[in-house]
């Protein structure tokens, strides 16, 4: 058992180093969602989320005025896009569509406050990934504006430089209906969607952020989202794109690293053993992600030798992310 497990482990490894494709690095975490006065929106942190998750949040003003979104201590600003529509009686009303990112710390708060420099409704959300590299979270952004009578949103295609992104797509629309939905490409998966309904005396906002895994480095192409109860209505929209860097690297520091941990039987019936081999990694955080990248499940190891059970799973691989002090390690599992 012990030498298939370490032939397994380092035919994994070989596969990893030889391919520039995406695995399950900068997986989806989960999301939260707020609905604002016309000050301030509180958004949640998401269920979750642990040391070095990537946080995204998306903040839509409303109409009627300017405005300027200040976010709470440690969130850096992506982009702010803008745009007008003919609302308030004016065809010089603003829209906003301001994004950030946050590292997560050891200690976070269980919530963040984001406020506004003039009076106008806002609508929030946070959606939470995994496996990003921290010191370069966002690979490329960018922004675009429209205002035609209840056509599609676009985010205009932004250029990676790495071969592993995960692309976040943002999408906003002020319109004076609260039937409004806003509804994705077929190629991303939805995360949030939020609206306000009857807040604004000219419109109602909507948010949606949703996200794809890019495994190629180069030009994305826009992304459209389509609107639907909107027609013949005063209304503006806005659209950005965020790549985020994903965690590529299994060098020589990887595969020693990962010598102090186990995973035994490998393949298994859905049930298996982590084990610490070495008492200086006794505490870690383990996450399980299937081949789509979905966390199904997540628990803080703090014994020598965990049980996990994965018996209700479909069978097939899975990937264990460990990560503690000393670094990240992922290891493949069969479940037969």
């Amino acid at each position: 058992m012990k030498k298939n497990y370490f032939i397994t482990l380092l035919c994994f490894f070989a596969i990893m180093q030889a391919s520039a494709q995406c695995t399950t690095s900068c997986a989806y975490v989960a999301s939260s969602t707020g609905i604002g006065s016309s000050t301030i929106v509180t958004l949640l942190k998401p269920t979750g989320v642990v040391a070095n998750d990537v946080m995204i949040a998306a903040i839509h003003s409303g109409w009627c005025g300017a405005n300027t979104i200040v976010p709470p201590a440690g969130w850096t600003l992506i982009n702010s896009t803008s745009n007008t529509g003919p609302g308030c009686g004016s065809t010089s009303t603003q829209i906003l569509l301001a994004t950030y990112y946050k590292v997560a710390g050891a200690s976070e708060p269980s919530a963040y406050i984001f406020t506004g420099t003039s009076s106008q409704y806002l609508v929030g959300g946070i959606s939470a990934y995994t496996g990003v590299n921290i010191s370069s979270p966002i690979n490329a952004s960018s922004s675009f504006g429209a205002q035609e009578a209840c056509a599609n949103i676009v985010a205009n295609s932004v250029t990676t430089t790495a071969a592993c992104t995960r692309l976040v797509s943002v999408f906003v629309c002020s319109v004076n209906s609260s039937a409004t939905n806003i509804v994705p490409p077929v190629s991303l998966t939805e995360r949030l969607d939020v609206g306000n309904t009857g807040n604004h005396p000219w419109g109602n906002e909507n948010l949606e952020i949703s996200d794809e895994s890019i495994s190629t480095a180069g030009a994305t192409g826009n992304r459209s989202a389509a609107l639907t109860g909107c027609s013949g209505l005063s209304w503006a929209t806005a659209g950005q794109l965020i790549a985020l860097t994903c965690q590529t690297s299994t060098g020589i520091n990887d595969v020693s690293l990962s010598n102090s941990f186990a995973i035994v039987p490998n393949p298994s019936n859905g049930i298996f053993e982590v084990s610490m081999l070495e008492k200086t990694t006794i505490s870690c955080n383990m996450e399980v992600f299937d081949c789509l990248g979905r966390n199904i499940k997540q628990t803080e190891i703090k014994e020598l030798k965990t049980v996990v059970d994965l018996s209700g799973f479909p069978k097939g691989i899975y990937f264990v992310k460990l990560v503690s002090e000393e670094g990240t390690v992922v290891k493949k599992i069969v479940i037969q």
